[in-house]
């Protein structure tokens, strides 16, 4: 009767051991999918890093005029080569003129004035045009940075959650199979007790 209780509980170790198999297989075959899933994302990922590429130039010029937005010199630079700063400033001077002119007050002191107001009158639109034009692509330049470093963290997220994955699967089915040989060593240790 003894070796009967010992056929069985083999019997009974073995289909444990195959159905730990089973279940250590099934938890590898997961952790494999979640490891194709995050290289797919990643793959995913890669392709919309070479969409926003080009537009890392952008934000690189917004980058290289940035000293224009505090730096007097560079601004007054930027007029002097400005053909719309020239125009504009050439006729407020006229209507100044023209205006003095018709009053005979060309060489007055409030002429004097009023064409000097009409340089920082007819420069402020366009430096500030200027550095809201600058302030854009900097804007841009840094949007496009964050889309490119949330695409590399879930890149890497997903990477390590698949890595992680198949790490834990196989622990698992190595403690299980460990488990069900240690019940098995067991029930014949048992089973050859009671025959003795």
């Amino acid at each position: 009767m003894s070796w009967i209780a010992v056929g069985v509980g083999a019997v009974t170790a073995l289909g444990s051991n195959i159905a730990t198999n089973k279940q250590s297989n099934a938890a590898k075959s997961a952790a494999n999918a979640a490891l194709q899933a995050g290289e797919t994302q990643a793959e995913f990922g890669r392709e919309a890093w070479a969409l926003l590429d080009p537009f890392q130039e952008i934000g690189q010029q917004g980058l290289d005029q940035a000293g224009f937005l505090t730096d007097p010199t560079a601004q007054f630079d930027f007029l002097q080569n400005n053909p719309l700063f020239q125009l504009s400033l050439d006729n407020a001077n006229t209507q100044t003129n023209k205006f003095a002119a018709s009053r005979g007050r060309l060489s007055a002191g409030d002429t004097l004035q009023q064409l000097s107001n009409n340089v920082l009158l007819s420069a402020a639109p366009l430096i500030q045009g200027q550095k809201q034009s600058i302030g854009d692509l900097l804007n841009f330049g840094q949007n496009t940075a964050a889309n490119q470093g949330s695409l590399l963290t879930g890149q890497g997220a997903a990477l390590a959650g698949g890595i992680v994955g198949s790490a834990n699967a196989l622990t698992a089915g190595a403690d299980v199979g460990a488990q069900n040989i240690n019940n098995l060593a067991g029930i014949i240790s048992g089973a050859l007790a009671n025959q003795g």
